[in-house]
């Protein structure tokens, strides 16, 4: 009876952690966007969220109405983030979305990417818009902690992004026994400053489709897929990638967004 009550507790302690991570930019909801406004798509937004069930759910662009609308439809998830114009609900949300039933919450945080990287609405450099990435520090069941962050980069300054990166390499890098997820829009293809940053010696991988197209800004056209990949996974080596793809999912001729999603199943060493 010890033995196999040992046994049992040894095959539990065992089990690696497996999560399902997913990126999205889902474009903000107030854009003037035609037949692409958020209240028409909307829903093919959340049935792309049913379909892949993430564990850990990174979306881009989210304005505080979206957020609510994303945490009805998430309704096991926690919510980690703020607006980056005024640090509570003002402007757009990089959030992040854990499954309560698989990671609780130790701590969290925004930073914004800017020399002041804890004064809200802080700008970097020649960069026009706020840019801010969202972390948490999480744990599994046994205890294990991991690191997750997300992140929106700029679209114009190469100067800003290139901080981004580095802020955010920084950051992981005075937790380095934690394992560490980073994704987000980086606004750059893995060939680009911001992204060589973070896999640098090996500290991250960028999780990539064994074979093209890799293009992930849409645009709202469908067939434009042949662009680089500018939305990532990136992990670190305490994880083994199982499964990468990027959802080209259409309805009815149209994407859900002006991004595809990347979405990764990884598991702890």
């Amino acid at each position: 009876m010890l033995l196999s009550t040992l046994a049992a507790g040894f095959a539990f302690a065992a089990a690696p952690l497996e999560l399902t991570v997913m990126t999205y930019n889902i474009r903000y909801g107030t854009a003037p966007d035609g037949v692409n406004a958020w209240p028409n798509r909307k829903e093919a937004v959340m049935g792309l969220l049913r379909k892949h069930d993430p564990d850990v759910l990174g979306v881009q662009e989210a304005l505080a109405g979206q957020i609510d609308e994303l945490q009805k439809a998430l309704p096991g998830h926690e919510m980690i983030g703020v607006g980056r114009d005024d640090g509570m609900r003002k402007g757009e949300f990089s959030a992040i979305f854990v499954r309560a039933a698989k990671l609780g919450l130790r701590e969290s945080g925004t930073r914004w990417i800017s020399p002041e990287p804890e004064r809200p609405g802080s700008l970097a450099f020649d960069a026009q818009i706020t840019r801010i990435f969202t972390w948490g520090d999480c744990f599994a069941e046994g205890g294990t902690r991991l690191l997750v962050l997300n992140c929106h980069l700029d679209h114009q300054s190469q100067k800003a992004r290139q901080m981004g990166g580095q802020h955010m390499r920084k950051f992981i890098d005075a937790r380095p026994s934690l394992p560490a997820i980073v994704m987000g829009d980086f606004n750059s293809p893995a060939s680009d400053p911001p992204v060589q940053t973070l896999v640098a010696k090996g500290r991250l991988t960028d999780l990539m489709p064994a074979e093209g197209p890799f293009g992930t800004f849409t645009a709202f056209k469908p067939e434009a897929i042949d662009g680089p990949m500018i939305d990532h996974i990136l992990i670190s080596k305490h994880w083994e990638p199982l499964s990468v793809e990027i959802d080209r999912t259409t309805i009815d001729g149209r994407v859900p967004s002006d991004h595809f999603p990347v979405i990764a199943r990884v598991r702890l060493r």
